[in-house]
């Protein structure tokens, strides 16, 4: 029993340093130190339990600080030519892909594009088509580090953004996989009708 608690510690360090995502590693790495120190207190192994004690405060001092941190949110349109545009997506082009298999800016009629900016860097975008009195959501696409749905929030309050939504009664989205539907429903989406794979969301 011992041993497979070292061996669950173990697995979650591990776990944590294959994620890009600051906080997710913070936070798994969190959960492994203190299944250690469980590990260490039932073995008697003290050292250890002295060092991952240590590390789960640092761990924890980390997490609450990214937390409480006071990001400044910005959003940029472009237009379908600007070359920060495609140069993104040529970039980013895996994990739009991945959620996103379907996208295809040249097939788009109008299409409007938003960068999301956090602390001034381009860590989203948000590409949509007005077909009234729908807003077309065909990208929706944030960096791997950043997907805290901090971005989304700010991108999907009207309050903050009016004259982007003034005129339309709601949004709509497909959704291409089950993370992407579970993603949408997080922000307050409803799928209609069930079964379709189309979501909409009061504006």
């Amino acid at each position: 029993m011992i041993e497979l608690i070292g061996y669950a510690a173990s697995a979650l360090v591990a776990v944590s340093l294959l994620t890009s995502n600051v906080l997710r590693l913070r936070v798994l790495n969190l959960a492994g130190a203190l299944v250690f120190v469980v590990y260490a207190a039932m073995a008697g192994v003290w050292p250890v339990l002295a060092v991952n004690a240590f590390i789960a405060v640092i761990d924890a001092w980390h997490i609450i600080r990214l937390k409480s941190r006071a990001d400044i949110f910005k959003l940029m349109p472009v237009g379908p030519g600007d070359p920060l545009l495609a140069n993104f997506l040529a970039y980013y082009a895996r994990g739009v892909w991945q959620f996103f298999p379907e996208f295809d800016l040249k097939a788009l009629k109008d299409p409007r594009c938003v960068f999301i900016l956090r602390n001034l860097m381009p860590v989203g975008l948000f590409v949509y088509t007005e077909e009234a009195p729908e807003i077309r959501v065909h990208l929706d696409f944030v960096v791997e580090d950043y997907r805290d749905l901090k971005s989304a929030r700010f991108l999907f309050n009207k309050g903050l953004h009016p004259d982007m939504f003034k005129g339309f009664s709601c949004l709509r989205a497909s959704a291409g996989s089950e993370q992407h539907a579970g993603y949408l429903r997080r922000l307050g989406f409803a799928e209609d009708p069930p079964g379709s794979g189309i979501f909409r969301r009061p504006v």
